[in-house]
């Protein structure tokens, strides 16, 4: 067994140990400093790295830059001729639609004009002339359409052939009139 005995006197014992702490102290600074030194030198590398890619970058950014603009001017001018196209399409589609007749707007006024009683058998049309054919159940069935055929705004020129009201039931006609063109658009 090993006894250590100091037997320095109280003021070198504190000198010895402020000493040993000062040496201490400079020990940890210069290791701290040596790392900073260490972290220093990694961010100069990486600062130059990063330069040199950066650089490389806009040189290729440039050249892309140069190749993107001739493909955007190609797109661009595609697009434009889409757009001439879609719209030469759209406007020849609105100048049928101008001339395009609805007939279903011809069933829907009859189906208002026609009353109880009288069924349309048969319909045909020429341009605006319109030529119907049916029964009637009573001679008063048929007046009455006849009547609503001649006040509708969208028919003219009502043409019931006498012949029609010869009988008092079961009546056989046969209508022409002709429709207004706003009434068919």
């Amino acid at each position: 067994m090993k006894t250590l005995l100091n037997l320095l006197p109280e003021e070198k014992k504190e000198l010895v140990q402020s000493r040993l702490r000062f040496r201490f102290f400079l020990w940890q600074l210069f290791l701290f400093l040596l790392l900073e030194l260490f972290y220093f030198a990694i961010l100069v590398a990486m600062y130059f790295i990063l330069d040199f890619q950066n650089i490389t970058l806009q040189a290729a950014l440039g050249k892309n830059s140069e190749v993107s603009e001739l493909s955007q001017e190609r797109k661009l001018s595609a697009f434009e001729n889409k757009f001439q196209e879609v719209n030469t399409a759209v406007d020849q589609t609105s100048r049928i639609a101008n001339f395009h007749l609805e007939f279903t707007k011809l069933f829907l006024l009859l189906d208002k004009l026609v009353p109880d009683g009288v069924t349309v058998d048969t319909l045909s049309t020429k341009e605006y002339a319109v030529s119907l054919s049916g029964k009637a159940a009573t001679r008063e069935n048929l007046l009455e359409f006849d009547d609503n055929m001649k006040h509708s705004e969208c028919a003219e020129d009502v043409n019931v052939p006498l012949s029609n009201l010869f009988s008092q039931e079961d009546i056989v006609f046969q209508v022409d009139f002709k429709i207004k063109p706003e009434c068919l658009r």
